[in-house]
């Protein structure tokens, strides 16, 4: 049992630091690239184009392909979930 539980917290830190370190890459993609646009105002204005997980997703897909990011899959649900969580709120869904 102790053996059991013991592997059981081990995965259980893997996976937060994971999922802490796909964040901070997010975070830090979202910081360079994006905010030498524009502020975070975009995510808060009345007049915001995003309402939900998908629409923020294709909204990260067409700016990164305007200025030729060329960013990967894993790039582009990094900060997706960068910009869900800290400016909408939202989870990431199922697919995540």
């Amino acid at each position: 049992m102790g053996m059991v539980l013991l592997a059981f917290v081990g995965f259980a830190f893997v996976t937060v630091d994971a999922h802490s370190q796909e964040y901070a890459r997010g975070k830090s993609l979202h910081d360079s690239h994006c905010m030498t646009c524009h502020d975070t105002g975009v995510y808060t204005r009345v007049s915001r184009t995003a309402r939900d997980y998908g629409q923020i997703r294709a909204q990260v897909v067409r700016w990164q392909q305007n200025v030729s990011l060329h960013w990967d899959e894993a790039d582009i649900d990094q900060v997706t979930n960068h910009i869900a969580s800290r400016y909408y709120g939202l989870k990431c869904p199922d697919q995540c």
